[in-house]
């Protein structure tokens, strides 16, 4: 047995550092009677590391798919798919080197390993169809492929004993579901679909083509991608084909980059143009490429989306055929193609991929993603102007507006902050509420996941378009929904606050006041509420109390009550939470140490309260929403309207 081959078994489960220490444990175990190599298979065995003895036998413990970037003295069999003969090469010393290369695999994958120099000896009357062992290599990546290079002290050996279960079986013709990735080889199969021939341009500004093929056997199916001049070959759905090449792990399922096809036989059957869908039966065809036509009903502005290993721009369409209405998306390079659309513009998109999910509310919805084999082409005569109609809060609120399509302008009076919750799914979603005001009423706002993280304050003018609204408890809520999308401080886009004087205000009128803050209410400016039930508490012997619930722990409100003059009249001004902040200027735990005395200093201030009258103990009060400092400058434009 080598001792050393049992030991890199073992750091494949462990650190040297716990080896060492475990090793030791069982020599002090042993009262030092044990030596080394014993304690090292005791170790082994607690691990459940097969111990071998015999040197000509194949060990299973580390195969193809464990090679993971980085790691030394790699020891792995495999049986050799292909070889690659050894050829000199010149240095930029201008001294000669030589290279060659063999890929192997097991029933777990394929690889390829590297030999440079005299390292290129040891493939010397191998070939293919041999099962080797292959010891202290070292693995990198290349080109997003994990593969093997040959180290100083590489060996290569060939097997005469091994599993020839464990290994692929090598054949002129496969079958598709013998195919692996990184496999060259050749099927037999029945073209499905064909799709046009496409031109793409290259990093280096020339142009190449390519054709795409699905292919299928009787044990599975397949994609195949012909590039350039073989693009050119006249193949038709339903043909049969015989086709070589390469094969690797697509985004969705197993691909073969063709070197070589030919017909084995044509079909005699017609090719039928490609059948349009309506978007209502979307979601029988999970999977599929597809074709629809339709409106464009909503174009999404252009978004960054962040993945495990790299960051990704995406813009979305919408497209209504009548029967519903469909998301399509383009990523990276395809956003070009929505260039020169606009809304209201007819477009069938072809050849696009369809997937299905269950959304929130557990309906079944479809979506489409624009690939490199798809076309998307502009029907003139079909297209129609659309008039962007903008719906006033109070309509949706009376329910005299149709709240499942919504294009709404508002101005933010309380946004407030982010909150996570858990799915039934089991994932972490986010949601955010605001208030919007647009003159004829105030609605509350769901942002959710994406939206919730979007830079929102109070005061922003936001226009959601073709959002929806909908009953939520005491609420009517806005949402953007599936088809949706938000705007802050769009250009061209303003909201003119009502203005009202002091003597001139109604009961539930929402307004906007200016004047000068002229005195405070005498009350501390910290609020403790019961956490449950909201009701003021008592603070006795230190401890908060509620008179329902008990000892609690408080949650402290910032509140404050500002008189404010504006020569028409005075009006007492309730203010909470964050807008407390902002007129004051100073923090919440600035306020806490100054109590009272914070107040005395924002007498004299000239403000603008936007908010809404009603009547308290038989006084006209004004609850404050939007707190902001009067402008000069914007006054007197102000002043200057009729």
């Amino acid at each position: 047995m080598n001792i050393d081959k049992l030991k890199q078994k073992i750091l494949s489960k462990i650190s040297e550092k716990e080896l060492e220490k475990k090793v030791n444990e069982k020599i002090e175990e042993n009262s030092g009677l044990l030596g080394e190599e014993s304690a090292v298979m005791l170790v082994a065995q607690e691990l459940g590391i097969e111990i071998t003895y015999g040197d000509d036998e194949e060990e299973y413990d580390f195969s193809i798919k464990d090679i993971a970037d980085g790691q030394k003295n790699v020891e792995v069999t495999g049986k050799i798919i292909e070889i690659s003969p050894a050829k000199d090469f010149n240095r930029k010393d201008g001294t000669t080197g030589k290279l060659a290369s063999v890929t192997i695999g097991d029933n777990t994958g394929i690889t390829r390993l590297t030999l440079w120099n005299d390292k290129t000896d040891l493939i010397e009357g191998l070939k293919k169809g041999d099962v080797v062992k292959i010891e202290n290599a070292f693995s990198r990546k290349w080109n997003d492929k994990v593969e093997l290079n040959s180290g100083s002290e590489l060996s290569i050996e060939k097997l005469k004993k091994y599993d020839e279960s464990r290994y692929p079986i090598l054949k002129d013709n496969y079958k598709i579901s013998e195919l692996m990735p990184n496999l060259s080889g050749t099927i037999n199969a029945e073209v499905v679909t064909a799709y046009p021939k496409k031109e793409f341009s290259r990093k280096d500004g020339t142009k190449g083509q390519l054709k795409s093929l699905f292919l299928k056997d009787d044990t599975g199916s397949i994609r195949g991608t012909l590039w350039n001049e073989l693009a050119d070959f006249e193949v038709k759905k339903g043909d049969i084909a015989e086709v070589s090449g390469y094969v690797k792990q697509g985004y969705s399922g197993l691909e073969i980059s063709v070197d070589n096809i030919g017909i084995l036989k044509e079909t005699t059957e017609e090719e039928k143009p490609v059948e349009k869908l309506s978007i209502s039966e979307l979601t029988s065809f999970d999977g599929e490429y597809v074709t629809v036509s339709g409106n464009i009903v909503n174009i999404s502005g252009s978004r960054e989306v962040k993945f495990s290993d790299r960051t990704a721009e995406v813009q979305d369409i919408y497209i209504n055929d009548g029967t519903g209405m469909v998301k399509t998306a383009f990523w990276g390079t395809n956003k070009s193609v929505l260039d020169d659309l606009k809304e209201g513009d007819y477009v069938t998109i072809s050849n696009a991929k369809l997937r299905t999910y269950t959304d929130n509310t557990g309906e079944k919805r479809a979506d489409l993603t624009y690939n490199y084999m798809s076309g998307l082409k502009k029907d003139e005569t079909a297209s129609k102007k659309v008039l962007e109609e903008i719906t006033e809060i109070k309509d949706i609120l009376s329910g005299s507006a149709d709240n499942s399509d919504v294009t709404v302008v508002g101005m933010v009076t309380n946004a407030y902050p982010v909150n996570e919750f858990q799915r039934s799914s089991g994932g972490t979603g986010k949601v955010r509420n605001i208030m919007l005001e647009d003159g004829t009423g105030s609605i509350r706002m769901a942002l959710w996941d994406s939206d919730a993280e979007t830079e929102i304050s109070e005061g922003d003018v936001v226009k959601i378009i073709h959002g929806y609204a909908k009953e939520s408890g005491e609420y009517m809520d806005l949402s953007t929904g599936r088809f949706g999308r938000i705007e802050v401080n769009p250009k061209g886009v303003s909201i003119k606050s009502p203005r009202h004087y002091i003597a001139d205000l109604e009961e539930g009128v929402s307004t906007e006041i200016s004047g000068t803050i002229v005195d405070y209410r005498k009350q501390d400016v910290i609020l403790n509420l019961c956490p449950n039930c909201r009701k003021r508490l008592n603070l006795v012997d230190n401890k908060y109390l509620c008179e329902v619930c008990g000892e609690v722990e408080p949650n402290e409100l910032l509140v404050s009550t500002l008189a404010v003059d504006d020569g028409t009249g005075v009006i007492n001004c309730r203010i909470y939470g964050n807008n407390v902040e902002k007129v004051t200027e100073l923090s919440k735990n600035k306020l806490k140490e100054m109590n009272m005395d914070a107040l005395a200093d924002v007498l004299g201030k000239d403000v603008l309260f936007y908010g809404t009258p009603s009547f308290r103990n038989d006084d006209l009060e004004f609850a404050v929403k939007r707190v902001n400092f009067v402008d000069v400058s914007k006054e007197l434009e102000v002043l200057k309207q009729p």
